[in-house]
């Protein structure tokens, strides 16, 4: 299967303090042909046709929040994989995960419960945002766009899942089992995760690339004036094993 790509990215719910969606129109033009006859995959079969597990975070609103403790992190909306510390309910246990690949974009900042009558608008690159007369900002509001991160992951197979959960990680890497996830990110959680991430690659990852390095993905509980909300956090975990990488690139 080939790396993300623009054109692999549907309906991704972003992680961030308030509850976006993202939709991105696909080009079928450029689409990457990806059938496998050897596998049973037969026709003209692309990456438009394939879909990744979503990641999320549990906030402490919305639907996830009746089912999943809030602070944790579900795949697909239905398998938690961690729970909150023991020595502290305002944060959760770390979960450690290897970076795949990293797309960024331009998110109209288009409230959600307006979306129906208002659909928001994404773009590539900050030139198409000015020619379509917007501008990067944080403020809401028709025009006013902001980043978001389309972050691909493995995450490798936590303690304590159920059978079904244990199901979805089935690549082997360095004797160790992961899973291959999306996660959409905006809002603060574009700068405390993705940021952190790129800025990784003028440091401790220059010379490896992203699947050259290992990550602590947790979450903290974030405290305002007038509420409070569940943010992502990340931070590094070492170099992966040269022989690894290898493992984890012949995958992408």
């Amino acid at each position: 299967m080939s790396k993300i790509s623009f054109e692999d990215l549907d309906k991704a719910p972003a992680e961030s303090n308030t509850e976006t969606a993202v939709v991105v129109k696909p080009d079928l033009a450029v689409a990457v042909p990806i059938a496998e006859p050897a596998k049973g995959l037969l026709g003209e079969w692309t990456a438009q046709d394939t879909r990744l597990p979503r990641l999320n975070l549990v906030n402490k609103s919305g639907d996830l929040a009746n089912t999943f403790v809030p602070g944790t992190y579900v795949i697909n909306k239905e398998h938690q994989l961690n729970q909150l510390s023991a020595d502290s309910r305002e944060r959760s246990n770390p979960i450690n995960v290897i970076v795949a690949t990293m797309a960024k974009q331009y998110q109209e900042n288009i409230p959600f419960d307006q979306r129906e009558s208002t659909p928001a608008r994404l773009f590539n690159k900050a030139s198409e945002v000015m020619a379509a007369a917007g501008s990067i900002s944080r403020m809401s509001g028709e025009g006013k766009f902001s980043e978001i991160a389309h972050i691909e992951l493995f995450l490798e197979e936590p303690e304590g899942l159920t059978e079904d959960a244990q199901a979805l990680f089935y690549y082997t890497f360095g004797g160790k089992k992961y899973t291959r996830v999306m996660w959409t990110v905006s809002g603060t959680a574009f700068g405390a995760v993705a940021v952190t991430i790129a800025s990784a690659l003028r440091g401790h990852l220059s010379s490896t690339g992203l699947t050259g390095g290992q990550w602590l993905l947790g979450s903290n509980l974030i405290k305002g004036q007038k509420n409070s909300w569940w943010q992502p956090s990340i931070r590094t975990n070492g170099l992966v094993a040269p022989e690894v990488t290898k493992e984890i690139e012949g995958n992408l």
